[in-house]
């Protein structure tokens, strides 16, 4: 996997307005660009609750087989994610497209670099098979998870 990180990397500074603050980026450190990070906020004023109107148990279905997602995709490369505590904050747009990907990563947390983090959820972001988000709607979520989440996946 290590070698394949310079060439994600190279992929993702290569996109246009990485240097910019959080809105033009798809995954950025939160804290960095609170400015920018607020605007992002606000042009999705949805979340994952609202959307499922108020239903607890299927939005925290839909999160988990996310989750799971992200643990399948990170096997399949080879990345380690188990150990890792971050806050994680996802917009989708009106089509289920992640278009930004906020993280923090939680003090207690293994240690990771940074650079080979944000390559991982960039790539999973535009890459991995993950839930359905379609809603017609922009949608955010924002919450703490760590790995392994020992989610399953929901029944379909």
């Amino acid at each position: 996997m290590k070698h394949l990180l310079p060439l994600l990397l190279v992929f993702t500074w290569a996109l246009p307005g990485f240097t910019q603050g959080p809105a033009s980026r798809l995954v950025f450190e939160i804290g960095q660009d609170e400015t920018n990070y607020q605007k992002l906020s606000e042009a999705y004023p949805n979340t994952l609750l609202n959307w499922k109107q108020d239903d607890y148990t299927q939005s925290a279905l839909l999160w988990f087989d996310f989750l799971k997602s992200m643990e399948i995709y990170a096997e399949s490369i080879s990345f380690n994610i188990n150990g890792l505590k971050l806050w994680l904050h996802v917009f989708w747009d009106e089509k289920g497209g992640i278009q930004h990907l906020g993280y923090f990563i939680h003090p207690e947390s293994r240690q990771i670099e940074k650079v080979e983090l944000e390559a991982f959820l960039s790539s999973f972001s535009r890459q991995a098979k993950k839930p359905d988000f379609r809603s017609g709607l922009k949608l955010s979520h924002y919450t703490a998870v760590s790995f392994p989440t020992f989610a399953r996946s929901s029944p379909r």
